[in-house]
């Protein structure tokens, strides 16, 4: 049986859908109306209270202004005020050194050096290969007792570490002692940055990961070349205290070692805005190296490093010994200035391959393995066989 309304009745219909629509379409509007309200109220209150305290400073200040100053004060203050440790301002030279570095050239000697407070003088913890440091003859496990003819001491030794890693094109003169016998020799700044250090115990490789730069995963290869050349069944990645890196590029670094990715996110890394959208995603198409694999972190391990380990235990490649990491599974971008300085603002959150997302929390290892309140205290100096936590992870591969 057919069913008929009146026609008033349908006009009337017509009426509340477009009402309804109508009403909608404000309350819509109002919110992003207010969101945008809001915002402009807020950076209009921000620039109304520095126009204000600029005012006041240039009619009644005594002294004189440095502008340049000024401008970066306030730009990495307002950087800063966000409250976001891992975002940061740049200088124009400040953004011109990252680059140079991201590409693996730095400045400085080659060297990673710390103060030692009982011997007073400075540590070298590691060597770069090629670098000036290396070609004057300083090695690992030498140690420096004077910077352009100063001596180390515990009120001068930060500057001093400061000169070793200073500008490009220019020399330091270095005096340092190895196995008892001091040389003074001038070692030019600047080289191609080793993030990779790595050596053999018997069948197993150990590789110490510093940082994870555009050049970090060639050298990886290298690692990996020579350790299958000395037939290495199993390695030991040291990434405790490494903080530096942009996940595009431990992502290269992983996709040598995972096969792969089918699970989980489908994804080696995948990077979340604030407002839960997939903004990039890290993929990994390679064949496994078939170590077998153990990561050493601590609560230094940090970012692209934190990736690393994580990916690599989702994977099932490796286990983790040490300290629960640092925590810090965020995204950062580089946002270029009109002046040439720059902005690394954090943009996404990341989430590994299988795992919760790490931010905030840190990674527990699969064993932790704690070191004494002395070792932590002169870390660079421990040889492995004093290292608890490298000791841990031969035991675990058999050794």
């Amino acid at each position: 049986m057919n069913k008929k309304i009146s026609l008033g009745l349908a006009i009337s219909c017509i009426f509340i859908a477009v009402a309804l629509t109508v009403t909608i379409t404000m309350m819509v509007a109002m919110g992003v109306y207010n969101g945008i309200i809001k915002d402009v109220s807020a950076r209009s209150g921000i620039h109304s209270t520095i126009s204000e305290i600029d005012e006041l400073v240039r009619e009644n200040y005594f002294g004189e202004m440095n502008e340049n100053l000024l401008k970066t004060m306030i730009s990495d203050g307002y950087v800063d005020g966000i409250g976001d440790r891992y975002s940061y301002y740049m200088t124009p030279d400040e953004y011109v050194d990252y680059k140079e570095e991201e590409k693996g050239n730095k400045g400085g000697i080659g060297v990673i050096a710390v103060y030692d407070s009982e011997n007073n003088n400075i540590y070298v913890s590691e060597v770069s290969e090629g670098s000036p440091a290396q070609l004057q003859g300083i090695q690992k496990g030498d140690v420096i007792t004077a910077v352009d003819s100063v001596n180390v001491n515990r009120t001068n030794y930060t500057e001093l570490l400061k000169s070793l890693e200073g500008e490009k094109l220019t020399n330091v003169q270095v005096t340092y002692s190895h196995d008892g016998v001091s040389r003074t020799v001038s070692v030019a700044r600047g080289y191609s940055a080793q993030t990779v250090y790595y050596s053999i115990n018997g069948n197993v490789g150990y590789i110490k990961i510093t940082a994870f730069y555009s050049t970090t995963a060639q050298q990886l290869q290298d690692a990996f070349d020579y350790m299958k050349k000395n037939d290495v069944s199993s390695v030991i990645f040291d990434v405790r205290n490494n903080d530096t890196g942009l996940i595009s590029d431990v992502a290269e670094c992983i996709d040598m070692i995972v096969p792969i990715a089918t699970e989980g996110t489908n994804a080696i890394a995948t990077a979340v805005d604030k407002d839960g959208n997939v903004i990039e995603t890290f993929t990994a198409d390679s064949d496994s190296t078939g170590f077998a694999i153990v990561i050493l972190v601590n609560n230094k391990t940090s970012g692209a490093a934190e990736l690393f380990a994580c990916d690599l235990r989702d994977f099932g490649v490796a286990q983790l010994v040490g300290d629960k990491t640092a925590g810090n599974g965020t995204m950062q971008k580089i946002f270029e200035l009109s002046d040439g300085s720059a902005v690394a603002l954090t943009v996404a959150t990341i989430l590994p391959y299988k795992s919760e997302s790490f931010n905030g929390t840190g990674i527990e290892p699969d064993y932790a393995v704690p070191l004494t309140v002395e070792q932590y205290s002169r870390f660079e100096m421990l040889t492995l066989d004093e290292d608890a936590q490298y000791k841990k992870a031969m035991n675990l591969l058999g050794n």
